[in-house]
């Protein structure tokens, strides 16, 4: 199984696959497990690697740089799911990113994907904690047994590093409406106008990981964000921005608190 999987990954540049059966899996949204996929025996999980580079000027997270990845990695998912029912009429195949009904970290571990850290994020021995988890669930049956899960050697680099530990600096920064006093601190003294990446930055694992081989992630970075790079986005290019969820007024606040 593990081989017709690899098959239908050729020439999309992910190099970490694995496969576990569904009963290994912690199911974190049951109500969206019966809507969707109910019916699986297994799931296989890929890895998606998204670094290009970090720059100084950086105010926004290292996942929002490109386009959002998204619409990425619905593509891929299209993709491969194609070539899977193409091999396997008869099988069921159903991806899903990002929005999964299984705790995706503890699955990629068991797959095999990486070790997890103490800020739960997977780290990759290749690509660091810079990776996407994305998963497809399938009826045919899985024969791999699952790895122990290994975690990090707990250097305590991010937990020192953080400086949000009750609430994440990241999710801070999507706040809707009027931000706190504590919080527009934070993210003046952090220089943030979207997002937070503290914790993986300084994560020892993240050093010297290779940079990744995947086209869409190295167009139309944004490192920046200032009030003329988002005057000059459409309402519509800026859907086609990670940050965009949130509308322009968020955008536009978070901006102008880094710049008074």
């Amino acid at each position: 199984m593990l081989d017709l999987c690899k098959c239908a990954f050729r020439n999309e540049n992910i190099e970490y696959i694995g496969i576990l059966p569904i009963e290994s899996c912690k199911i974190i949204n049951q109500s969206l497990y019966d809507r969707t996929c109910a019916w699986a025996k297994s799931v296989i999980l890929f890895l998606v690697p998204y670094y290009t580079e970090d720059k100084p000027e950086r105010n926004i997270s290292l996942y929002a740089v490109p386009r959002d990845y998204h619409s990425y990695m619905a593509s891929l998912s299209d993709r491969i799911v194609q070539r899977l029912q193409y091999m396997q009429p008869d099988r069921r195949f159903r991806g899903m990113a990002d929005h999964s009904p299984i705790a995706e970290t503890s699955a990629a571990a068991m797959a095999g994907l990486g070790i997890i850290g103490d800020n739960y994020r997977l780290i990759n021995e290749k690509y660091g904690s810079y990776v996407f988890i994305g998963e497809i669930f399938t009826d045919m049956v899985c024969t791999e047994v699952p790895k122990e899960i290994s975690f990090c050697y707990h250097c305590g680099a991010c937990r020192n590093a953080c400086p949000s530990p009750d609430s994440c600096l990241s999710a801070l920064t999507q706040q809707k409406g009027e931000l706190e006093e504590n919080t527009a601190a934070l993210m003046k003294n952090y220089h943030t106008a979207w997002g937070c990446d503290i914790c993986q930055t300084v994560c020892p694992y993240n050093n010297d990981i290779e940079k990744t081989p995947i086209d869409f992630f190295w167009q139309d970075r944004i490192f920046e964000l200032t009030p003329e790079i988002l005057d000059g986005m459409s309402d519509e290019e800026l859907k086609t921005r990670a940050f965009g969820w949130r509308k322009r007024k968020t955008i536009e606040r978070n901006i102008k608190l880094l710049t008074e």
